[in-house]
């Protein structure tokens, strides 16, 4: 059985486990993964109110569940979602990072690239 102290609270192993952790506050103990248990602490410290580890852990499978890292190439750029959100998405461009929508990201990259086509013919015309 393992024991712990994490922010003044003092977890336990459970006894046949060491995945499973215990944490005794204000008279209720909580069990759960120690992940769950310490984010259940911490809402405890922030907010004094309890929340079950359970709840941490099933927003947490829901996550992994829902992680579908994507990318695309779009006209030498790499655009990039971590999390399948349709507004994740980001890409490093011309050193900077923008974030948004897939089709937002990539009228931006196509408006600069129209953009510096032209100057490019403009400054090709000037030297003619």
């Amino acid at each position: 059985m393992a024991v712990s102290v994490y922010r003044g609270f003092h977890l336990q192993s459970a006894p046949n486990s060491t995945e499973v952790w215990q944490v005794k506050i204000k008279n209720h103990v909580l069990t759960g993964n120690l992940a769950a248990i310490k984010k259940s602490i911490d809402w405890w410290c922030e907010t004094a109110s309890l929340i079950d580890p359970r709840e941490f852990e099933s927003l947490n499978a829901k996550r992994e569940e829902s992680t579908g890292a994507l990318h695309e190439d779009f006209n030498g750029y790499t655009l990039k979602n971590d999390t399948g959100a349709p507004n994740a998405w980001y890409c490093f461009f011309n050193g900077r990072l923008i974030k948004g929508s897939k089709l937002a990201i990539q009228k931006h990259i196509e408006a600069y690239l129209v953009a510096k086509q032209r100057a490019e013919a403009k400054q090709a015309q000037q030297k003619k």
